[in-house]
């Protein structure tokens, strides 16, 4: 069951209709926390044991340390067992490990420790120590708020993150009756999600998916060009679309979640794309890592430009997976972010001598380009396919593809239709969707109710959606 599956919106169903049968405060917030594990009981017993232990964990250790001394050392040990288990259960997931080890005869596999979410709240629990531990706010909230601020299906396997004691405000004021703003925006999110799931990113991943699978080094540097951008493209698409769908879930509950998106591919700059891309993920890096490392080495300013963004950027590439290619993709952005950092007055002159809009045509497509290729890190398998795909993408002898894209792209030749038809509709919705972007949020999240554009909106999916996938996300992995 993913977000956007027909499985999932039973339970979404299922659970409204409970919800608001319901006058009682307190049993709807036991209704969310018994879908939410239902939800999470879909992808093994893994998931539903190592997100409910650590809750409590850690809700019971902030209260206990609350009414103690909550020092130092405390945090330290609370949040080594939180990025302890973070780093094992990935470790024995991601690494090839011995079959051996895990009994099948018991049903107990390797994947048998995929625990969903557990890189976000991961996240949630240890911010919610350290606030406490620096007296920001009290450990006051219920053992079921907090649980359910963890496991809200709505928002668990990929986000966005949250402030667990802010989501609490919310829990206590939730809405006794349908409301046409909740009813309406979340319906509409959640179809803007899932159109640009099923109707883009399931499209372009088909064509993402055999670049990455053919032989690099039969691959012309277009091919590879070609490929990293479709990939960032296809990322934003899948990864949007979750969080719409998110956004849109916790809407008809009544719960607002925090945007994470808010337009990556009109960013002028690489520090631009980040404020802009997975917007809940880099202020949760910012406030606990960023910050702290800079204001340490705040006398020494260029020492603290290049530790707090190589620290902020190692903890990500970390989070993100144990792979060495994701530690070549933070440091990239490293490279990137503290090369702006020194030329930021050069660039401001720049664009002030450019003027603003043709600045932008000119450092949109440059962002785009140097987001593509660190992401070139982010898709590959491994460590020796990522330098290869490098290796082809700057091999100028080669540029014009061998796989005769030219071809497939304007006749469709060497290409079966379903895949010719797959690139040409996705790059369409892809390319009409991010000129009127703006003007798409603002319609679907627009409180008036609208038959017609609820209508229209499912007959695009239906007719143009693709569901082979299974509905899985990207950032679910993580």
């Amino acid at each position: 069951m993913t977000p956007g599956t027909i499985n999932y919106f039973y339970l979404v169903a299922a659970a409204l209709v409970l919800f608001y049968a319901i006058k009682q405060n307190n049993i709807k917030q036991w209704i969310l926390l018994a879908a939410s594990i239902v939800f999470l009981s879909f992808f093994g017993v893994a998931s539903v044991i190592v997100c409910i232990s650590l809750s409590v964990l850690n809700y019971y250790f902030a209260k206990h340390a609350h009414r103690t001394d909550f020092n130092f050392t405390k945090l330290a040990l609370i949040n080594t067992i939180n990025i302890g288990i973070l780093f094992l259960l990935r470790f024995i997931v991601e690494i090839d490990l011995n079959p051996k080890l895990f009994p099948a005869e018991l049903g107990i596999t390797q994947k048998s420790f995929f625990a969903l979410g557990i890189g976000f709240y991961s996240l949630q629990n240890i911010a919610f120590q350290i606030d406490v531990f620096k007296k920001r706010y009290k450990p006051d909230i219920s053992l079921m708020a907090y649980t359910l601020g963890n496991v809200f299906f709505a928002r668990l396997a990929s986000g966005p993150i949250h402030n667990i004691n802010t989501f609490q405000k919310q829990l206590v004021n939730l809405p006794i009756k349908f409301t046409e703003e909740n009813i309406t925006v979340g319906i509409q999110r959640i179809l803007l999600g899932s159109i640009k799931k099923f109707v883009v990113a399931e499209r372009l991943a088909v064509d993402v998916n055999q670049y990455f699978a053919h032989p690099f080094d039969l691959l012309s540097s277009c091919d590879a060009l070609f490929a990293c951008i479709f990939y960032t493209v296809e990322l934003y698409f899948d990864f949007s679309g979750y969080i719409d769908i998110a956004i849109g879930s916790a809407k008809l509950f009544g719960i607002q979640f925090s945007e994470n998106f808010n337009m990556p591919l009109r960013a002028k700059s690489i520090s631009e794309w980040w404020r802009r891309w997975h917007i809940t993920l880099i202020n949760w890096f910012t406030q606990y890592i960023y910050y702290p490392i800079s204001y340490r080495y705040k006398s020494k300013r260029n020492l603290a430009i290049v530790l707090s963004i190589g620290g902020t950027f190692l903890v990500s590439a970390v989070w993100h997976g144990l792979g060495l290619t994701y530690l070549f993709w933070g440091l990239i952005h490293v490279f990137y972010l503290v090369l702006e950092a020194f030329s930021k007055k050069n660039l401001a002159a720049l664009e002030q001598k450019l003027k603003p809009r043709l600045y932008a045509a000119l450092f949109i497509p440059i962002t785009i380009l140097l987001v593509s290729f660190s992401n070139i890190f982010f898709r590959a398998n491994n460590i020796y396919e990522a330098f290869g795909i490098v290796h082809t993408l700057f091999d100028w002898n080669h540029f014009w593809p061998p796989l005769s894209f030219k071809d497939w792209l304007l006749h469709g030749e060497r290409w079966d239709v379903r895949e010719l038809f797959n690139f040409r509709l996705a790059a369409f919705v892809a390319v009409l969707y991010l000129v009127f972007e703006q003007k798409c949020l603002g319609i679907v999240n627009e409180n008036k109710y609208s038959i017609f554009r609820i209508v229209f909106m499912l007959l695009i999916l239906i007719l143009l959606g693709v569901f082979d996938s299974g509905g899985r996300f990207l950032y679910m992995e993580f």
